[in-house]
């Protein structure tokens, strides 16, 4: 009796003890995990924030714009945190600390020279030859940090592997120990073990692999669209039996619109007409929310997933506290910790780049548009003249240039002022606009000329639009003005009056400056002309 109860209590002694130590060893697991992933983190956080630096020095740089420094002053200011929680990180590992110092000294040189470079900016001090000296002295101190943040995130990566392993290595020391108590148990705790943690980490590597996929292709989107198509993918791999729309919000016409494409049969197909930003709850309240079929009878509805027969994750787009958009995943099955984890992080990490892809292109939109008559500037001007006449030439086809100038306009601003100008000029832009086709291109390239591109428009339909538009011009009314304005046009047809694009606007300012010369107010193309004669000119 004595020997059963012994055994009983050694058995139970061997059991609480493996559950013990197996408890202790997944801790020690964990920790290390934790510790690793808090490292890897830091050394990403530590990259972004150089990263972040570099994207708004470049930014200020191409667009001359103070406000394209946001994510300078804010890499400015996340790097100090991010660098001090890698110096508690590292401590006590030497190889680490050397590398993340070693980091640090080539980040506080590009700094420096950053901080130069804005200096300069903003004093407009700028020296080409200086310049791309200095340019390429800041891509040498960027590429010494990041080959060393990449060697400090390999050395802590290795720690945590090795601190990881050492703790299965006690955990499988002990269960050998006690096993000769227990041996069948511990056998079948340390396989089971064994697998489970294979497993959680090969799901871990795999995460974090596509994460970093998304990382680095974000980084190179050359467009809001595209980037949108990006996490469209990312998350519909990353979640099974999913589907993904990237809503984008349109302050300008209080509209939430699809940012990509939506699938044939889609059952979110039709409920995003016409929608309004605060019909989404996400984009409203500014913080993710879940729907699925049991909550139909909820007293707040969202316009959109309210109407679902689904399960769908709404999380915002925030970017400095504004809600720039929302990306709505709809999901047939509930979402485990991987799904969850990768629709939090995949948005966090977009947010940003969307918002400093759009306000690139808004910039880039400014800097091709006239303020005055909100139509394209000479610049633009340029672009679509090489791009059409390309596309002429491929086809074989024809194409128009039109060049409009506003006649004695500087009498108009002498004797009714510069704000009466300014009133005719985007009356015309105005006429203009509406008087072209889709396809056509008007520009205003300085002052009061404009310039028109026709295509698949002969020498006759040229003619055709633009005495349409001459006499528009004419029937044109301002208060306080008796006499009307008038527009003189010269008109050349590729390839007739010219192969290339330059050779066509000449052509056309020579037909301008013969209607002026004989009289104004007149349309003229090589031997023919259209509008009123005055006496004495001469046609040709």
């Amino acid at each position: 009796m004595r020997y059963r109860f012994s055994s009983k209590t050694l058995v139970v002694l061997a059991v609480f003890a493996l559950a013990a130590a197996v408890g202790v060893a997944s801790y020690a697991q964990r920790s290390a995990a934790r510790t690793g992933m808090a490292a890897t983190q830091t050394a990403q956080a530590l990259l972004t924030a150089m990263l972040d630096q570099e994207t708004g020095l470049r930014g200020r740089t191409i667009s001359n714009d103070e406000a394209f420094l946001e994510p300078y002053r804010v890499g400015r200011a996340n790097y100090p945190r991010a660098l001090g929680r890698a110096r508690r990180l590292t401590a006590g590992d030497e190889a680490a600390r050397k590398a993340l110092e070693r980091s640090d000294t080539a980040a506080r040189a590009w700094v420096r020279l950053a901080d130069l470079e804005v200096a300069l900016l903003r004093a407009s001090v700028r020296r080409e030859a200086r310049y791309r000296e200095r340019m390429r002295t800041r891509k040498f101190h960027m590429d010494t940090f990041r080959a060393h943040n990449k060697r400090y995130a390999a050395i802590v990566a290795a720690r945590s592997r090795q601190l990881e392993t050492r703790a299965l290595f006690v955990a499988v020391l002990t269960v050998v120990v006690l096993g000769l108590l227990f041996s069948v148990a511990g056998l079948l705790i340390t396989r089971h073990n064994r697998r489970f943690n294979a497993r959680r980490r090969a799901r871990e590597q795999a995460f974090e692999a596509r994460q970093r996929d998304l990382t680095l292709t974000l980084q190179v989107t050359e467009s809001e669209h595209e980037a949108h198509e990006f996490l469209r993918r990312h998350l519909e791999q990353s979640v099974p039996s999913s589907e993904v729309v990237v809503l984008t919000r349109n302050n300008s016409s209080n509209r939430l619109l699809p940012g990509t494409e939506l699938a044939e049969g889609s059952k979110l197909r039709g409920e995003l007409d016409e929608l309004e930003p605060k019909q989404c709850l996400s984009v409203r309240l500014a913080q993710r929310r879940d729907h699925d079929e049991t909550q139909s009878n909820s007293i707040l509805q969202c316009g959109i997933c309210g109407k679902l027969e689904t399960r769908t994750a709404c999380s915002p787009l925030l970017v400095g506290g504004e809600v720039i958009g929302s990306v709505l995943v709809g999901h047939a099955e509930p979402l485990d910790d991987h799904g969850e984890r990768a629709i939090e992080e995949s948005v966090k990490q977009a947010a940003p780049v969307l918002a400093n892809l759009r306000n690139l292109a808004i910039a880039e939109t400014r800097a091709a548009t006239d303020g005055l008559t909100g139509l394209p500037n000479r610049r633009a001007f340029e672009e679509a003249l090489k791009r059409m006449t390309a596309q002429a030439a491929r086809a074989e086809g024809t194409l128009a240039a039109v060049a409009l100038d506003l006649d004695r306009f500087k009498q108009i601003n002498d004797v009714h002022g510069h704000g009466r100008g300014d009133e005719v000029l985007a009356a015309v832009g105005a006429l203009l606009r509406s008087t072209l086709r889709d396809s056509d291109f008007v520009a205003r390239v300085g002052g009061e000329e404009f310039m028109l591109l026709l295509p698949e428009t002969g020498r006759d339909g040229a003619l055709v639009i633009c005495e349409r538009i001459r006499v528009a011009v004419e029937m044109l009314s301002f208060t306080g003005m008796a006499e009307p304005v008038t527009a003189s046009m010269g008109v050349a047809v590729l390839p007739d009056d010219g192969i290339e694009g330059a050779m066509l606007v000449r052509a056309a300012d020579r037909m301008l400056y013969t209607a002026k010369e004989n009289g104004r107010n007149r349309v003229e193309i090589t031997d023919i002309v259209l509008g009123p004669v005055p006496d004495g000119a001469v046609t040709g």
